[in-house]
């Protein structure tokens, strides 16, 4: 699995690269280190946001915890 990282405001080449990602067995992870209010449609990618608690969170969300296991879960971790 490939985990890409992004910033609240994603940089706009990240967003073209990851939307042209071809299909495939392993798809991309992005997860938003602080997520916008409305995530732009990624396709090919699994996405989630990072939240704080765990009360908060909705599908999608993950806390700080999850992200470091998917971290060392990861076969690359691309930030931008």
């Amino acid at each position: 699995m490939t985990l890409h990282l992004l910033k609240a405001t994603p940089n706009p080449l990240a967003i073209q690269t990851l939307r042209s990602q071809p299909p495939s067995s392993m798809s991309p992870v992005v997860v938003f280190l602080s997520p916008p209010n409305t995530p732009p449609v990624l396709p090919q990618c699994t996405v989630y946001r990072l939240t704080d608690t765990l009360s908060s969170q909705e599908q999608g969300d993950l806390t700080y915890e999850q992200l470091v296991g998917m971290i060392f879960k990861a076969d690359r971790v691309v930030t931008w």
